[in-house]
């Protein structure tokens, strides 16, 4: 693994889930080495999340002939660079997203692994999440006719404190937007899966704290910051956009790091000629949903608790419905995804396409914003 930030951390929860929940099928794989940014950190780092080895440079990693697979857990604007060096040494990835800074470079990631002949894999994680899995079934039964209409939102709050250090997911040119990449292209992603194809997109961003602290540290850290100097904050903390598909449905997503009392808040809703349904990251384990078909005096949302047998890996994870799922298990299943596929010659979903397509998305948003016009994608 490279990176042991925030979400470096949870790829390495996600490893141990794997190795229990997966046990037999991954008896012969391991956590190996980690790199980070020196080798202090590398060291320190390492032994707090239980890597054997460590190197505070990459290319170490790179060359070692016994690594297979490379999770990159590393701000955005390292992404391409890291990336296309893997790939010369033939390991498979795992990549957070978004995949690139702009689609031309997501292309040419794409592009060149295919070429490669290696697995890659994008941390589109809420796509492995067993409510998504069930109403993703449901849409492909045609349980909701014609959708014509997605709607969502990803808002989180602590982007609110205004003494939070300008970390890199506040510049530009290290993460190449703010809550719309951050946020939204989780959003994106899930309307694509769900829904599919989008075909124009228009938004508007707006930056309310435009100053920050400028000091080490990020998300999951406290410092006093207050005599520190602050530099310009010159990404969004807030997005919304419309959206049109290809197939006609229309749709809009909401993304914010300025939501008071929401901690995590990915929710999402569809409706089709037939029948409508809502998810609630913070209700993981369950769906309302509705048909036109259920009489009038009965008529309303009703509750699903899902997992269990139903789900893809349900006997894996926990097989009785109501046990629930955390934050962690999607990133579990997605890990053990590459990983099968790696051992079987699988395919892999979501794949560098996936993200090469979510980040055209994200540029059409981007010229949509510039212009105050449609875009199309």
């Amino acid at each position: 693994m490279i990176g042991a930030g925030f979400i470096g951390r949870i790829h390495n929860i996600a490893f141990k889930l794997v190795k229990g929940f997966f046990a037999e099928k991954t008896k012969d794989v391991f956590l190996k080495v980690l790199a980070e940014e020196n080798e202090e950190t590398a060291k320190s780092s390492a032994l707090r999340l239980g890597f054997s080895e460590w190197t505070g440079d990459y290319r170490k990693l790179l060359e070692r002939r016994d690594i297979q697979l490379v999770i990159i857990a590393v701000p955005n604007y390292k992404h391409k660079e890291i990336v296309l060096e893997t790939i010369e040494h033939g390991k498979h990835i795992l990549c957070e997203k978004p995949l690139a800074l702009n689609a031309k470079d997501a292309k040419e990631m794409y592009d060149i692994a295919e070429k490669a002949g290696i697995k890659h894999g994008i941390g589109f994680n809420y796509r492995k999440a067993p409510a998504v899995l069930l109403i993703k079934r449901w849409v492909e039964k045609g349980m909701f006719g014609d959708i014509v209409t997605f709607r969502s939102a990803f808002i989180q709050d602590w982007g609110l404190d205004k003494d939070g250090p300008l970390s890199w997911r506040f510049q530009k040119k290290l993460a190449g937007s703010g809550s719309l990449g951050d946020l939204g292209s989780h959003a994106i992603d899930m309307a694509r899966f769900i829904v599919g194809e989008l075909s124009e997109v228009i938004g508007i961003v707006s930056t309310h704290i435009k100053e920050r602290p400028i000091t080490t540290g990020g998300l999951g850290h406290k410092h006093d910051t207050s005599a520190a100097k602050r530099g310009k904050v010159d990404v969004d903390d807030i997005c919304d956009v419309l959206l049109k598909f290809e197939n006609g449905a229309q749709g809009s997503i909401l993304a914010s790091r300025l939501a008071p009392g929401k901690k995590n808040h990915f929710e999402f809703e569809i409706y089709g000629t037939k029948a409508g349904v809502f998810f609630d990251w913070e209700r993981p384990n369950e769906v309302l949903f509705s048909t036109v078909s259920t009489p009038s005096d009965q008529s309303g949302f009703n509750r699903v608790i899902v997992g269990g047998f139903e789900h893809p890996y349900g006997e894996s994870l926990w097989p009785i419905p109501g046990m629930g799922i955390g934050f962690a298990e999607p990133f579990a299943v997605q890990l053990f995804e590459i990983i099968d596929a790696i051992i079987n010659d699988k395919e892999v979903s979501p794949t560098f396409y996936d993200g090469w397509k979510v980040n055209e998305v994200l540029d059409a948003i981007e010229r949509s914003i510039k212009d105050k016009s449609w875009s199309k994608v």
